[in-house]
């Protein structure tokens, strides 16, 4: 026989699920609307597919297995993911050694200020050639262009600590690691969330721009193929992916955020 605990719980998921659902409906209207509109209009204005395809055209592609679709989008990925989590693990560690003092702050912060004015298109032949074909490349460019949100975002959570708060566990004698595992990570939490979801959304950019440069496999060469052979249809559908899997990391994080920092993912929502 089920308890009022659980009756109650199942009453707050229903309630957040309905939240969900109500908040995010809009967007999704609204992409089905831009959807049905481009099909529209394509086949109105009967517009040649290798310029614009139409959705539908674009889908049935998918089914094709001369593109090897399940090997490519796997292929991307790991590349994403990889970013993803190299560049959060960088973004935050950097993050503590730049709040770490202020001699830290004024000499580190310069040269990562420095290395995100890079192009990081430029820097890709050099990772082929420091690391070959394959995947590691890939994972490195997106590293290099997702991390510095990371570090910014967390830097601004640790050092934003209310003073009378570090003043208080100083009085007790609380060590430099106290003061950080109590105080400036807890404080820091809503920060890195914001980190990881411009993460979520650079990784894939900077995996696909890996791709384009130093890789034979992925959706990125795929488009590069496509665009090659004018099969615009499996630009497309590479496109289609690419944002699926974006958007499905971005979710992710957010769901995370609900779980692990519910008053932050309020305000948000709240905004």
């Amino acid at each position: 026989m089920p308890s009022q605990g659980d009756g109650a719980a199942g009453s707050g998921l229903s309630q957040r699920l309905r939240a969900a659902v109500a908040w995010y409906a809009p967007s999704a209207l609204v992409i089905l609307a831009l959807v049905v509109l481009w099909q529209v209009a394509i086949d109105w204005l009967h517009v040649k597919e290798y310029i614009l395809p139409t959705p539908w055209a674009s889908l049935k592609t998918l089914r094709e297995a001369n593109y090897q679709w399940v090997p490519n989008f796997l292929a991307t990925f790991y590349a994403v993911m990889g970013a993803f989590v190299l560049s959060a693990l960088l973004g935050v560690a950097l993050a503590v050694v730049i709040v770490w003092n202020q001699f830290l702050l004024r000499t580190v912060m310069p040269v990562l200020v420095l290395f995100n004015t890079l192009p990081k298109i430029a820097l890709a032949p050099l990772f082929v050639i420091w690391l070959g074909y394959g995947i590691w490349p890939n994972i490195v460019i997106g590293t290099t262009i997702a991390f510095f949100p990371m570090v910014v975002n967390t830097a601004v959570g640790l050092a934003s600590a209310e003073p009378e708060m570090l003043d208080l566990v100083r009085s007790l004698n609380a060590s430099r690691w106290q003061v950080y595992r109590k105080i400036r990570f807890p404080n820091a939490v809503p920060y890195i969330f914001t980190g990881l979801k411009l993460n979520a959304t650079m990784s894939v950019t900077g995996a696909i721009v890996g791709e384009f440069v130093a890789s034979e496999r992925g959706l990125g060469s795929l488009i590069i193929t496509g665009g090659v052979t004018m099969q615009t249809p499996s630009i497309f559908a590479s496109l289609m992916l690419i944002s699926a899997l974006g958007l499905v990391l971005y979710g992710a994080v957010v769901a995370a955020e609900s779980i692990v920092a519910p008053w932050a993912h309020r305000e948000d929502a709240a905004k």
